[in-house]
């Protein structure tokens, strides 16, 4: 048994990293060709949904083929509002810049599911935050690409800059760094714990986009019944995609799980149920699905996953590991080389 990942990123993405790579004065065709992409299905199709692995795979060739490591912010120059699809269309058509990235929190999946995006509120600030999830490969310049793609659109509507305080990012610090720092016009930090975008709080708030509710209201129709058709917005994959981002933090109970969504443990309990699912059985699937990951693509020891995974002991790890599988770990792992 191969456990297959199934994180996606829309097809539109792709088709602003071939127009920046012309516009570098590289042709397209041959980098989407090489990592199982092409170009006219994807034209044809934008709203279509490619596995994250090629999409990471893109990003890395289209690196060296550019030699550019700040290529995610020429990215960012291409972008419009179509290349979110409906989502793009929702954020324009928002009353205010904080209303906008507050859908973008509430539907970013529709862009990509490979992570997390969280809100956190300060007094003076609003903290844009991705993280993704642990165990799926994110290439670093798809989230330089995010957040300035994010400021792009924002500068629209503001009228005065200092609309970001300040950016930090999990990636390695490139040489030369300074492109970030003229990019988003603020100090950068890089190799951080977390990937954040800083927002002045009292510009997001006051900021008019002069939306149109009818407008926003369609759009936002549209995608919710695009993310229902992904299952995205099932309380069972939100949460699923929750315990893969606090997992392998040692955080993996459901009170930790709960207060991600702002939700009692009792509130959340009912909804996995009246979806026929439980907590339980949550993070039992995505145990062993990460289990498969580290088994598979890493030298490991049985004991460090079973750490990593939240059990008490090994032992405990190798019983579950059988329960799923018919098989010990290592058997597993043996089977796979």
């Amino acid at each position: 048994m191969t456990t297959q990942y199934n994180y996606t990123t829309i097809a539109a993405w792709s088709l602003a990293i071939s127009k920046a790579l012309k516009a570098a004065g590289v042709e397209p065709e041959p980098l989407l060709a090489s990592v199982g992409l092409a170009l006219g299905q994807l034209t044809e199709s934008p709203e279509d949904r490619i596995p994250i692995e090629h999409m990471t795979r893109l990003w890395e060739v289209a690196e060296d083929a550019t030699n550019n490591p700040a290529f995610g912010l020429d990215v960012a120059k291409q972008v419009t509002p179509m290349h979110f699809r409906s989502l793009g269309l929702l954020f324009i058509s928002c009353n205010t810049l904080a209303q906008a990235f507050q859908k973008l929190a509430d539907y970013y999946t529709l862009v990509s599911d490979s992570g997390l995006i969280r809100l956190d509120r300060r007094p003076d600030q609003i903290g844009f935050i991705i993280e993704p999830l642990k165990g799926v490969e994110v290439s670093p310049l798809a989230i330089d690409a995010f957040f300035a793609t994010v400021l792009q659109l924002s500068n629209q509507f503001v009228a005065q800059s200092g609309l970001v305080v300040s950016v930090s990012l999990k990636r390695s610090k490139p040489k030369p760094s300074k492109p970030w720092a003229n990019f988003f016009n603020c100090p950068v930090q890089f190799e951080h714990e977390v990937n954040c975008l800083w927002l002045h709080r009292g510009l997001l708030e006051n900021t008019s986009i002069l939306g149109d509710p009818q407008s926003a209201a369609q759009s936002e129709a549209v995608v919710r019944n695009y993310l229902t058709a992904m299952n995205a917005l099932s309380w069972s994959e939100r949460v699923k995609r929750a315990i893969h981002s606090v997992l392998l933090s040692g955080e993996s109970n459901l009170s930790t799980v709960a207060s991600v969504f702002n939700l009692s443990d009792r509130t959340l309990s009912r909804y996995l149920k009246e979806e026929g699912t439980s907590f339980r059985q949550l993070l039992q699937e995505k145990q062993n699905e990460l289990a498969h990951y580290y088994l598979i693509k890493t030298a490991l020891p049985v004991n460090e996953i079973a750490h990593k995974l939240g059990f008490s002991d090994t032992s405990n790890f190798n019983r579950a590991f059988l329960r799923w599988n018919q098989c010990r770990p290592l058997e597993y792992r043996s089977r796979q080389q």
